[in-house]
C-alpha cells in the first residue's frame, strides 16, 4: 500500500505543471522572431528535454539531450521544417529560446515551451503575432488584408475586424455587417469602412478605410471565430504617416545667425536636424518635442542652430518608420565685420548709435551752456546722459559750474523737474 501511495504520488509530481505568464512577441512579416523561454532555475539544459508546440498541436522544436529537428529526429510540423533554430551556446544557463525565421502571417498564435522533465513540469508560453505592414500617407485610402488559410467561402460565415484590440472596426456575419444596419461600430470609423462583397466567395475578408488619419495608426486584428481550425487571427499594423513642411527662419543675434525650424503635425514622430550645404550635420539645441495640440497621435517638434558661415542650410525631418524625409532651404549671408565672438554683446551698430547719442548730448550740452536754448531735465533724462558720458569719457565736459546765464534761464544739469 505505502509503495503504491509513493508511485501515485511521484506520477502526480510529474503531471503538475508551473505555468509562467505569457509574453507577447510582435514582428513584422518576413523578419525573424525570437520566442524566450528559460526555466524558473536557470539549470543546465544540455542533458535535458524542452519542447515547443503551436497551439498545442503542432510540433515547432524538439530537444532531448543533444538529439533534436535539425540534426536527426523526426516529427516537425512541415509548416516550421527549416526554419527553425535554437541557442546551443547557451543551454548551459538555461536557455531554451527559438528563432523562427521569415516569419508569416499563418505563423501567429499561441506557443508552449514545456520542460517535462523537470521537478516540477514547467511550461512557458509566448503569444507570436505576425504583422502584415500597411504604410499610407494621411488623408488616403488604406487596405487592410485578411484571408483564412482555407481560402473558404465567406458569404455565411462571420469576420470581425478589431483596433488594439478593443475597438470594433467592421463586423460581418453571414450578409449582415457594420455598413448595414449593424450597430456596435465605434464612432472613429463609422461611414469609412468597407469591404469586398463580390470577393467573400474566393475568402477576401479585407477592408478598406477611407480617408485615413494619423490617429488610425495601429495594430488590426481580423479574427475568424467559428472557422477550423478554431480561431483563426491575423494581424495588419497600419502606420497612417503626416509629413509636413518644415518651416525655416533665422534672425540675427550677437552669437551669429540664428536658425529655426519647425515641425507640426508630425507622425510618426521625426528625427529633425539642420544641415550645411555640403551635407554636414550641424550641432544643434536639444529639440523641443510636444503631442500636437491640433492632431492626436502627432508630433510638434522645434530645433534651433547657430551659425557664423555664409551658406545654404537646410531642415530635414526624417520618418525612418515609414522610409520618408522632406526638407525646406534657406541661404544666410554672414557680414563678418558685424558678428563678434559669443558673449562679447558689442556690434558695430551699437558703437555706431551710441557714438550718435553722445553727439547729440554734447551739441544740447553746448547750446545751453551758450544759453541759446531752455530745457527741462527729469530725473531719467539725468540719469541717461550720466551713464553715457560716463561710458564714452565725456563726464569732464560736467565739471563746470553754473553760469549766471543759466540760472537765469532756470536750467540745471542736475534738476529733476520741468521749469516754470
Amino acid at each position: 500500500m505505502a509503495l503504491l501511495l509513493r508511485a501515485c504520488l511521484c506520477l502526480f509530481a510529474v503531471l503538475v505543471f508551473v505555468d509562467g505568464s505569457a509574453v507577447r512577441v510582435v514582428v513584422q512579416e518576413g523578419s525573424d522572431a525570437i520566442l524566450p523561454c528559460s526555466p524558473s532555475n536557470k539549470e543546465d539544459l544540455t542533458y535535458k528535454v524542452f519542447d515547443w508546440k503551436k497551439d498545442g498541436q503542432k510540433e515547432v522544436f524538439f530537444y532531448d539531450s543533444g538529439i533534436h529537428y535539425n540534426n536527426g529526429r523526426s516529427g516537425q510540423d512541415e509548416q516550421f521544417r527549416g526554419r527553425v533554430s535554437f541557442f546551443p551556446d547557451q543551454l548551459t544557463s538555461g536557455n531554451a529560446s527559438i528563432t523562427i525565421r521569415n516569419t508569416k502571417t499563418n505563423d501567429s498564435g499561441e506557443y508552449s515551451c514545456v520542460f517535462p522533465r523537470l521537478h516540477p513540469g514547467q511550461r512557458y508560453t509566448v503569444q507570436l503575432v505576425v504583422a502584415v505592414r500597411v504604410v499610407v500617407q494621411e488623408g488616403s485610402d488604406a487596405i487592410l488584408p485578411c484571408s483564412p488559410s482555407t481560402k473558404e467561402d465567406l458569404t455565411y460565415k462571420v469576420f470581425e475586424w478589431k483596433k488594439d484590440g478593443q475597438k470594433e472596426v467592421f463586423y460581418f456575419d453571414s450578409g449582415f455587417h457594420s455598413s448595414y444596419s449593424r450597430p456596435g461600430q465605434d464612432e472613429q470609423f463609422r461611414g469609412r469602412v468597407s469591404f469586398f462583397p463580390d470577393q467573400l466567395t474566393s475568402g477576401n475578408a479585407s477592408i478598406i478605410i477611407r480617408n485615413t488619419k494619423t490617429v488610425d495608426s495601429g495594430e488590426y486584428s481580423c479574427v475568424f471565430p467559428s472557422l477550423r481550425p478554431a480561431g483563426q487571427r491575423y494581424t495588419v499594423q497600419l502606420v497612417v504617416g503626416a509629413s509636413p513642411v518644415p518651416i525655416v527662419t533665422h534672425d540675427k543675434t550677437d552669437d551669429g545667425i540664428l536658425l529655426r525650424c519647425v515641425v507640426r503635425g508630425a507622425s510618426p514622430k521625426p528625427e529633425v536636424v539642420w544641415k550645411d550645404g555640403s551635407g554636414n550635420i550641424l550641432p544643434a539645441e536639444e529639440p523641443q518635442v510636444s503631442s500636437s495640440a491640433d492632431k492626436e497621435g502627432s508630433y510638434d517638434i522645434i530645433l534651433e542652430a547657430t551659425v557664423t558661415e555664409t551658406d545654404d542650410y537646410r531642415c530635414v525631418s526624417i520618418q525612418q518608420e515609414i522610409h520618408h524625409q522632406i526638407y525646406s532651404e534657406t541661404h544666410v549671408t554672414v557680414d563678418k565685420d558685424k558678428v563678434f565672438e559669443s558673449g562679447s554683446g558689442v556690434s558695430i551698430s551699437g558703437i555706431i548709435v551710441g557714438l550718435l547719442l553722445v553727439a547729440v548730448l554734447v551739441a544740447l550740452l553746448v547750446a545751453t551752456k551758450f544759453g541759446s536754448i531752455k530745457l527741462c531735465w527729469n530725473r531719467e533724462l539725468e540719469e541717461m546722459k550720466q551713464e553715457l558720458l560716463r561710458e564714452y569719457g565725456l563726464l569732464q565736459l560736467l565739471d563746470s559750474p553754473e553760469t549766471p546765464a543759466e540760472k537765469q534761464n532756470g536750467y540745471s544739469t542736475g534738476n529733476s523737474k520741468e521749469a516754470v
